[in-house]
């Protein structure tokens, strides 16, 4: 959204100026010194906002810069009514500003800020302290339009966001589980890496995988397989912190980040997860069990290598006879039951089981 509301920035900062600068020179050419000073001073504010977003790369501030323009353009057009008393037109892109620029609940301030100036304009008129450019019918017609407009965009805006948000949420999300999916845990899990390092503190990795897997799907079908990983996800949701994050990574693999966890807490919640998942019957199956392999982040792995390490206890595990929690050692050394499992090569399309 950031990428877009840059382009969005850049495109209306640009045109904006240009076809402010155009104005200028016909009233200019015209002779009206004050309303060409006006409308160029702001066309120069606009490419200034162009120049502070392209350095400081700060979205919130060249939003503001654009809202506050406008709002002043709109001052001095309800004043001098623009080229050609055309230039009160220029009101109704304010609504689809706010709205996709601030969202619908800043964008509502915005809008109650401009009604807010406008009425104070009318008055002023009242008054005849400040002439307005434009007659109440004019002015109340124009009202009338940009309420208008305003509502479709706040309509828009808001189908747009929930359309944004569930797609943006599928993107990341496993179907099956509703857990995290790949994608999203090694992004995840890079965001950890460096909130450790910059902290100085640990975190673990779990790795599980349910046992005997392939053997469910082969006797019982792969719908009773599905009903199995949606169970064991939902144990995984009950058994885990709010801090911590729960995916997927791919069949019967899941995965749990525990931050500010040491090898000891990460073992602690890895054997509850463990018991929870034995303790589960589903209907056909009966029970159901998993094995899991714990590993640290000690502040040099990549996530690629918490991976592997932890994949590295867990088939460890399997091997031990299932059902069961391994970890591995921080000074890295597999080397259990005569033989080095940093050496072993499992073939690509072999499962646990």
């Amino acid at each position: 959204m950031d990428i877009d509301k840059i382009k969005l920035i850049y495109l209306f900062s640009v045109i904006g100026s240009i076809v402010l600068i155009s104005i200028a020179v016909l009233h200019y050419l015209n002779g009206d010194i004050n309303m060409s000073s006006f409308e160029m001073l702001i066309a120069v504010g606009g490419i200034l906002n162009i120049l502070l977003l392209k350095i400081t790369k700060n979205v919130k501030v060249a939003e503001n810069f654009i809202l506050l323009g406008m709002l002043i353009l709109i001052c001095g057009i309800f004043v001098h009514g623009g080229y050609h008393r055309t230039g009160i037109y220029w009101i109704y892109t304010y609504p689809l500003l706010t709205f996709f620029l601030k969202g619908n609940k800043v964008g509502v301030v915005w809008n109650f800020v401009f009604f807010s100036v406008v009425f104070t304009l009318v008055f002023l008129d009242y008054k005849n302290l400040v002439p307005i450019a434009f007659s109440e019918d004019e002015i109340r017609q124009a009202i009338l339009a940009y309420v208008i407009v305003m509502v479709l965009a706040y309509i828009f805006e808001e189908a747009l966001l929930k359309s944004y948000s569930e797609v943006s949420r599928l993107a990341v999300t496993d179907q099956l589980t509703g857990l995290y999916n790949r994608y999203y845990i090694f992004n995840k899990l890079n965001e950890e890496i460096k909130r450790a390092k910059r902290f100085g503190k640990n975190f673990c990795v779990i790795l599980l995988d349910v046992d005997n897997f392939k053997n469910i799907n082969d006797e019982f079908g792969h719908d009773v397989g599905d009903l199995v990983l949606f169970e064991v996800a939902e144990v995984l949701r009950d058994m885990t912190r709010s801090v911590d994050t729960v995916g997927r990574l791919g069949g019967e693999e899941f995965i749990v980040i525990c931050p500010n966890t040491d090898i000891v807490g990460g073992k602690i919640t890895a054997e509850k997860i463990r018991s929870s998942i034995q303790g589960l019957h589903v209907p056909d199956v009966g029970k159901i069990t998993v094995s899991l392999g714990v590993a640290e982040f000690t502040g040099s792995e990549t996530a690629h290598e918490l991976i592997k390490f932890a994949d590295l206890a867990l088939y460890r595990a399997k091997r031990s006879g299932k059902n069961r929690v391994e970890l591995y050692p921080k000074n890295g050394n597999l080397v259990r039951f005569g033989i080095d499992l940093l050496k072993i090569k499992k073939p690509a399309s072999a499962g646990r089981h």
